[in-house]
C-alpha cells in the first residue's frame, strides 16, 4: 500500500511539474505587440435582463473593470492568447430607469470600452439631463492665428453643442480658452469613453463660464466633466488646488464648490471625470457654472454634463463673492490699455521684488520669440526673464513686428518663479521695439506635440503634408548648415535625406534655450520630433519649414566612457547614454517632477524614473555602436520590490530585481538616496545594439530609479 501511495505522489508530481513547464512556456509566447479587440462594442437588454456573448483576442493578460452591480461578466480576466475567447456578459431585471455602463477591458497599457444599456419601466435617463455640451458640433482645425493655430472661442462656435432640458437660454462667457481637436478624451490617454472630436483647453488666465442654465425646479444635482492636466512645466498630476469650480443663481455672486472627486487622482497625464454633487435652495430658477484654472495651457475639459440627481450639500448663495465672469474675448489676458508704470528696474531688480501687483518698465534683447502666443525671453546685463504673453491690444499691435535679436520696452508684472531657472511675467505690455538684431524666429511657432509616428526618413518624406501630424525620425548629422546656434541641419537614415531648418529657440530638448549646449556634430545619431510641412525641390535643397525639436542624441565617434573613481560626481551622471522617455517615464526634463538628487552625498543632476505607485514604466535607452554594456546604479522605492526588463528588437537581454532603498521616496530632489556595490549592475548587450528597451514588470512594484546610467565599451 506504500508503495503505491508513493508511486501515486510521484504520477503527480511529474504531472504538476509539466503543468508548470507548459505555462511557462506558454507565457513566453511571443504574441506582437500589444493589442485588444472587442467583436462588438454595445450590447442593449430589456427590462428583464439576460445574457450576450462577445468574443476577445488579447495579446497580453486581460481584465474588466465594471461599478455596476447589475451587470456580471463571466469571465472577469484571462490571459494572452493568439485565439478568440469568449465573454458572456449578464444583465439584471430592471425595475427602474434606463441605465448604462461602459465596462473597460484593458492589457494595461490598452483599452476598449463595451457599453451596456437596458430599458427600465421608469424611461429613459436622458429626461433626467438639463444640460450636456461635448463641444463637438464642427470639429476645430489648427488654421486661426497666422494659420497655424487652434481657435480661440469667439473665433468659432463649432464647440457650442448644447442640448438638455435647460439649456434653451444658455449664454458663455470666457477667457483664455480655445477649442481643440488634439490630445482628445477618447484617446489611449484616457480612462473613460470620452466623445472625442473637440475638447476645451485653458490657456493663461482663463475660465469658462456657462450661465442661465434653467432648473425646471429640481433641487439636486449632479454634475460631471471629464478632464485631463498635462504639462511639461508644472507637472500631469490632477491638482484640486489649481482648479476650481463655481456655481451662481444670479450670474454676478459666486460660490466655489471643493467638495468635488476626481476618479484619476494620483495618474499623470490622462483623462477622467470629476464630480460634484449638490443641491440649491428651493425656488432657484436658473443656475450658472464657471471652471477656472490657476495655471496656464495644462488643462482640458470636455463633456460638460448637469444630472437630476440625489444631490448633496446644498449650496447658500448668500456667501457668494462678487467674480467678473463677464470676457468674451480670445485670449482674455486682462486690460487692453497700458497699465500704470510704477518705475523702471533691470532684470534683476524686478526678480528680486517679486511684486505681483505692480507693473515696472524693463528693457533688453529678445531671443526665442513665439509669434502664436507672443511669447519670449527678455534678457539684459543683470538677468533674464521669459514673458509668458502679452495683453491683447498690444500684441496685436506689436506681434508681426517683433524678432529675435531686437531690443525691446515693456511694462511687466511678476507672476512666480520656475523651475526652468525662469520667472514668467504675465500681463505685459510692448511700450516699443527696435529691430537692431539679425535672429531668425526660428522653429518656435507651435506647441510640443504628445505623440509622435515613428518613421524612416523615406516615408516621412512620402507623407502628406500636415499641420499637426508629428514624426519621429533618426538619422546620421551629414551636415550643420548654419551653425549650432540656429540648428539647420541634414540628417540620413540610408532611405532619404532631410534637410530640418530651425531647431532653435525653445525646441531644443523643450526647455533648453542654447542650441550649443546639446553639442551636436556631424557623424552623431540624432533623435528629432518634426512636422511634414512644405517642401521646395529635392529635400537636401529645400528645408523643413515648420518646427523640430531635439529629443536625443548618441555621439558618432570617440564615444567610449571610462568610469570615474568612486565617489566623484561624474559617477552618479548618465555617461554616454541618452534616452527617449516611454509610458510613466520621467528625468531632469519633467517639470516639477524632474529627477534630481542626492546620492551618497553628491548632488546628481539627472535620475530615470521609471514607474508610479500603480503603473509600470518604460523608456528607450541610446547608445553609440559597439557598446558592449551598460552599468548602473538601480534602486527600487523605499519598501518595495521590482523586476525591470531589458530588451533589444523586442528579445528579453535579462531581468534585474534592484533592491528597495529608503532614500527613493517622496517627490524630487530626492534628499539622502545611498547606494553600495550591491546596487551596481552592469548588463551585457548584443552586438551592434543601439536600442535598449527598458521596462517595471510589476505595476505594485513598479518604481524605479536608474543612477550614473554608463556606455561601457571595452
Amino acid at each position: 500500500m506504500n508503495f503505491i501511495m508513493e508511486l501515486r505522489r510521484f504520477i503527480f508530481g511529474v504531472i504538476a511539474s509539466m503543468a508548470i513547464f507548459a505555462a511557462c512556456e506558454q507565457e513566453e509566447q511571443n504574441l506582437g505587440t500589444p493589442n485588444l479587440t472587442l467583436s462588438m462594442t454595445e450590447m442593449t437588454f430589456d427590462e428583464a435582463g439576460g445574457n450576450q456573448t462577445l468574443t476577445l483576442n488579447a495579446t497580453r493578460d486581460w481584465m474588466v473593470e465594471t461599478n455596476a452591480d447589475w451587470v456580471v461578466v463571466n469571465p472577469e480576466s484571462g490571459s494572452a492568447s493568439a485565439d478568440d475567447q469568449a465573454v458572456t456578459v449578464t444583465v439584471l431585471e430592471n425595475s427602474g430607469m434606463d441605465r448604462e455602463v461602459d465596462l473597460k477591458f484593458t492589457i494595461g497599457m490598452k483599452s476598449k470600452y463595451l457599453t451596456v444599456s437596458q430599458a427600465g419601466p421608469g424611461g429613459s435617463a436622458e429626461a433626467l439631463v438639463v444640460y450636456y455640451n461635448d463641444y463637438d458640433k464642427v470639429e476645430a482645425e489648427k488654421t486661426y492665428g497666422s494659420g497655424s493655430s487652434w481657435p480661440y472661442l469667439d473665433q468659432f462656435d463649432g464647440w457650442m453643442n448644447e442640448t438638455g432640458t435647460g439649456a434653451a437660454n444658455v449664454e458663455y462667457s470666457y477667457s483664455g480658452m480655445s477649442a481643440r481637436a488634439n490630445s482628445t478624451s477618447d484617446s489611449n490617454y484616457s480612462d473613460y469613453p470620452g466623445s472625442g472630436k473637440n475638447n476645451m483647453f485653458f490657456g493663461k488666465s482663463a475660465y469658462l463660464a456657462t450661465k442661465n442654465i434653467a432648473l425646471g425646479g429640481a433641487t439636486d444635482f449632479t454634475l460631471t466633466f471629464g478632464t485631463e492636466k498635462y504639462s511639461q512645466d508644472y507637472g500631469s498630476v490632477f491638482t484640486k488646488s489649481e482648479y476650481h469650480i463655481f456655481v451662481s443663481n444670479d450670474a454676478a455672486k459666486w460660490v466655489e464648490i471643493t467638495d468635488y472627486t476626481f476618479a484619476g487622482e494620483g495618474t499623470e497625464g490622462r483623462w477622467n471625470i470629476a464630480t460634484a454633487d449638490f443641491s440649491v435652495p428651493a425656488g432657484t430658477e436658473n443656475l450658472s457654472i464657471c471652471v477656472k484654472v490657476d495655471v496656464a495651457s495644462s488643462y482640458r475639459m470636455d463633456d460638460f454634463k448637469l444630472v437630476i440627481s440625489d444631490g448633496g450639500a446644498t449650496v447658500d448663495f448668500s456667501k457668494g463673492v462678487e467674480m467678473d465672469f463677464t470676457a468674451g474675448g480670445s485670449t482674455g489676458g486682462g486690460s487692453t490699455t497700458a497699465p500704470e508704470s510704477k518705475g523702471k528696474k533691470t532684470v534683476e531688480e524686478f526678480i528680486a521684488a517679486a511684486d505681483n501687483s505692480n507693473y515696472y518698465e524693463l528693457t533688453g534683447k529678445v531671443s526665442g520669440f513665439n509669434p502664436t502666443y507672443c511669447s519670449f525671453d527678455l534678457t539684459d546685463a543683470t538677468g533674464e526673464i521669459y514673458v509668458y504673453s502679452v495683453l491683447d491690444a498690444s500684441k496685436a499691435e506689436w506681434t508681426d513686428k517683433i524678432s529675435n535679436g531686437g531690443t525691446i520696452t515693456i511694462y511687466g508684472k511678476y507672476l512666480y518663479y520656475e523651475q526652468k531657472s525662469q520667472h514668467e511675467v504675465v500681463d505685459a505690455y510692448i511700450v516699443s521695439f527696435k529691430a537692431d538684431g539679425s535672429g531668425s524666429t526660428g522653429g518656435n511657432e507651435s506647441e510640443k506635440p504628445e505623440s509622435l509616428i515613428k518613421a524612416t526618413v523615406a516615408d516621412f518624406l512620402a507623407a502628406p503634408e500636415s499641420s499637426d501630424t508629428w514624426y519621429e525620425l533618426t538619422g546620421e548629422i551629414t551636415s550643420i548648415v548654419s551653425g549650432n546656434a540656429y540648428g539647420n541641419l541634414h540628417i540620413n537614415d540610408g532611405t532619404g535625406e532631410v534637410y530640418i531648418y530651425g531647431l532653435t529657440n525653445g525646441w531644443v530638448g523643450y526647455n533648453d534655450k542654447s542650441f550649443n549646449s546639446i553639442g551636436l556634430k556631424v557623424g552623431d545619431t540624432v533623435t528629432l520630433g518634426t512636422l511634414r510641412g512644405s517642401y521646395n525641390g529635392e529635400p537636401q535643397g529645400g528645408g523643413n519649414k515648420v518646427p523640430a525639436y531635439y529629443i536625443s542624441h548618441v555621439p558618432g565617434e570617440g564615444g567610449e566612457v571610462v568610469t570615474p573613481p568612486a565617489g566623484e560626481a561624474g559617477e552618479y551622471e548618465p555617461q554616454g547614454v541618452t534616452w527617449t522617455l516611454g509610458e510613466k517615464a520621467y528625468d531632469n526634463t519633467s517639470g516639477n517632477n524632474a529627477q534630481t538628487g542626492t546620492v551618497n552625498g553628491v548632488s546628481v543632476s539627472n535620475i530615470l524614473k521609471l514607474g508610479t505607485g500603480s503603473l509600470v514604466g518604460d523608456a528607450t535607452l541610446h547608445v553609440a555602436a559597439g557598446t558592449k554594456k551598460l552599468g548602473f546604479y538601480c534602486v527600487a522605492w523605499k519598501g518595495k520590490t521590482a523586476q525591470v526588463k531589458f530588451s533589444v528588437d523586442g528579445t528579453e537581454v535579462t531581468t534585474i530585481t534592484p533592491a528597495a532603498n529608503t532614500g527613493a521616496t517622496g517627490n524630487p530632489p530626492y534628499a539622502s538616496i545611498t547606494v553600495t556595490e550591491s546596487d551596481y549592475f552592469e548588463v551585457e548587450l548584443p552586438s551592434g545594439a543601439t536600442d535598449v528597451k527598458v521596462e517595471t514588470l510589476d505595476p505594485a512594484n513598479g518604481r524605479v530609479l536608474f543612477i550614473g546610467l554608463k556606455a561601457i565599451i571595452e
